[in-house]
């Protein structure tokens, strides 16, 4: 099972690696600078975008959390109907707050902060990163 999660997560990334280059043509609005301090606070609360059908019902709810808790070790922590989220912690966060998975991680947690092309990306709190309006 351990092999097959990897090569999961081996497609996902080099998924992730071709949308961001081709992402990198386009030009938004705001860029991120700066550099992670491995603080572990993204982690604490991983808030996932779910489309609202898909919470909609239990059956599909249920298999999206057991999907995602599978693939990328997470562990659900609640879920916020009204907003569509699915809100998670990692099993691989050390205590130090260092990631204990750092070269398999998933793509939600090597593209943080994500950059949208129009609204300002919002930081955590102490984040190492920052965000900056292109001209």
């Amino acid at each position: 099972m351990k092999y097959l999660k990897r090569l999961i997560i081996i497609f996902i990334l080099l998924d992730n690696l071709i949308t961001q280059s081709l992402k990198r043509l386009f030009k938004t609005n705001y860029r991120i600078e700066g550099k992670c301090k491995k603080c572990g606070v993204c982690c604490q609360e991983i808030l996932l975008k779910i489309h609202p059908n898909l919470l909609k019902g239990e059956l599909i709810t249920k298999t999206v959390i057991a999907w995602i808790s599978w693939i990328f070790d997470f562990y659900l922590l609640y879920i916020d109907r009204e907003n569509g989220y699915l809100a998670f912690s990692c099993y691989h966060r050390l205590p130090d707050g260092s990631c204990g998975n750092y070269f398999w991680r998933p793509s939600v947690c090597r593209n943080y902060p994500l950059v949208d092309y129009f609204k300002k990306p919002e930081l955590l709190p102490g984040c190492g990163y920052k965000v900056v309006k292109n001209f």
